[in-house]
């Protein structure tokens, strides 16, 4: 009732939309959130909607592997367009073409990346009249809320009236309680902050943290979540809806803190909201809800050994390169000179992506070979493969991709032999090494932080909740979906076999697939 009440609301204030007579769908991504973590949360209670739809058998959830890295950008240009091989590394890294760091979170950046993906000339499920929510990319949405749109003065203020079109008649809660309850978050997040930062003794990313905690956790998904609401009252065929306050706070706080579980309670009331909408408009939508990937605990490099791993691996102590390794990574070649010819100077730029790293070395246009970096920087080699806190070190060798796990090189033939932790998933390390040689904008060198205790792992940045790794639970992510949908997305294997069954189900007339890199 009351959503049926909501919705004659919004239709009496807002046009519909003139869209085919098609199945809809509304996708809602909990950024950043494990499966297991999702299970905890079911079992004790914290997601008792959610809970309610997969007990009743009115919705499945299965296990999804996306692939790897586990990061949003990769997750996203494969969800919206269909692209395995999408050459986006991580959330950040040093770009080869342009010759300058690019990250997801800079406007300007993630409008370069949407210019590169529309290119590749693949359609995306947004469109023909989709719309998309804290995305990255736009992907061909109708409306202009993503990343890559802030990017643009002109977009944003073009699109500005359309993004305000039936706010008002959507709202759920009084102006007054709304503001209200802004206010108590806004007290109580503040006193968070002092309380950790006091605790921590470091204020690093704190003043950030609070701006994205009022702002974006909460005004953004407010607006976001009644937009939703005001589409699927209108008819947009496909609205993507991207979830992040769990996986920002699961970074600053760590992914099992009181504070990032709260958000999933949270979120819960929001689901059933828009579940309620999704079955009582004229034309029902199927609700998709998955993740990206999943979250571990991180613990700093700086924190434990006292320096940023730029410092570590580029002005450390020397030490003597492995034999074992020597030989791994030469493969049965001639080992090489030392190579000091003169070249252009490029001052090596370390990016540190959470609980794993790219590390240039050399300012070409593809990452170095194994044979190349033995005979230009086997200093920095040898103090990556022998630091106690790197627990992969990945490169090129060949045609192919290696990694260095405790003095052994290991490639995707005789990887099962490798003495990997329990932690690591062996299946996103044979996907990682197996994508890394067309990766143009990967590192010569990609470091991954080794397990810690309670299974954690060391990370580079500055944060306690970290992804894009290769642990289990970094790449244990989920899928849910109505039993009654035109489409069973089970045994998922990859963020491209999402895109096409949903494509196949949902775009009419069905989209031409074609060829892309």
């Amino acid at each position: 009732m009351w959503a049926r009440t909501l919705a004659r609301r919004i239709r009496s204030k807002v046009p519909p939309v003139a869209a085919p007579g098609r199945r809809k769908l509304l996708i809602v991504h909990l950024d950043g959130v494990p499966k297991a973590l999702l299970d905890e949360a079911m079992v004790g209670g914290q997601l008792p909607f959610f809970s309610r739809l997969i007990r009743s058998g009115e919705f499945l959830l299965d296990d999804a592997f996306w692939g790897s890295p586990t990061s949003t950008p990769y997750f996203q240009a494969g969800l919206l367009y269909g692209l395995r091989h999408s050459n986006l590394p991580a959330y950040s890294w040093f770009d080869r073409e342009l010759g300058r760091e690019l990250r997801m979170n800079v406007p300007a950046d993630a409008l370069e990346i949407e210019r590169r993906l529309r290119g590749t000339g693949r359609d995306s499920l947004l469109d023909g009249g989709g719309h998309g929510y804290f995305t990255l990319f736009r992907a061909g949405a109708e409306n202009a809320l993503s990343m890559s749109t802030l990017g643009s003065l002109k977009l944003m203020a073009q699109g500005f009236s359309y993004e305000m079109m039936g706010l008002a008649a959507g709202r759920t809660r009084s102006v007054w309680s709304f503001l209200r309850s802004l206010g108590v978050d806004a007290w109580q997040s503040a006193r968070e902050m002092m309380r950790w930062a006091r605790a921590l003794g470091n204020w690093s990313h704190e003043s950030a943290f609070l701006v994205s905690r009022i702002f974006f956790q909460r005004l953004g998904w407010s607006f976001a979540h009644t937009k939703a609401l005001v589409d699927m009252a209108r008819g947009v065929p496909v609205i993507y809806l991207v979830y992040g306050n769990y996986d920002e706070t699961a970074h600053r706080r760590g992914p099992r803190s009181t504070l990032a579980r709260s958000e999933l309670h949270r979120v819960d009331a929001s689901l059933a909201e828009l579940h309620a909408m999704a079955r009582s408009v004229e034309q029902p939508y199927d609700v998709v809800i998955l993740s990206d990937h999943g979250h571990v605990d991180s613990v700093p490099l700086e924190q434990r050994q006292g320096a940023r791993l730029k410092s570590v691996l580029l002005e450390g102590p020397s030490v003597p390169l492995s034999d074992d390794v020597m030989r791994g990574l030469c493969d049965g070649r001639a080992r090489p000179e030392r190579d000091v010819r003169p070249r252009e100077p490029f001052t090596p730029v370390v990016v540190e992506c959470g609980n794993f790293a790219h590390v240039y070395l050399s300012g070409e246009r593809e990452a170095l070979e194994a044979r190349e970096l033995l005979a230009r920087y086997p200093e920095v080699l040898a103090r990556a493969t022998r630091n106690p806190d790197l627990g992969l070190v990945a490169m090129k060798r060949g045609r192919s991709a290696v990694v260095v796990v405790q003095g052994g090189v290991y490639g995707l033939e005789d990887l099962e032999r490798a003495p990997l932790s329990a932690e690591f998933s062996r299946r996103a390390v044979r996907d990682f090494l197996r994508g890394l040689p067309s990766m143009q904008t990967a590192g010569d060198l990609v470091l991954f932080g080794e397990v810690v205790p309670r299974g954690g792992t060391v990370g580079f940045a500055w944060e306690f909740g970290s992804h894009g790794g290769l642990t289990r639970t970094e790449a244990n992510s989920l899928v849910c979906w109505p039993a009654n949908a035109p489409v069973d997305l089970s045994g998922l294997s990859h963020c491209v076999d999402l895109h096409d069954r949903l494509a196949e189900a949902y775009l009419e007339p069905a989209r031409r697939l074609r060829w892309a890199p």
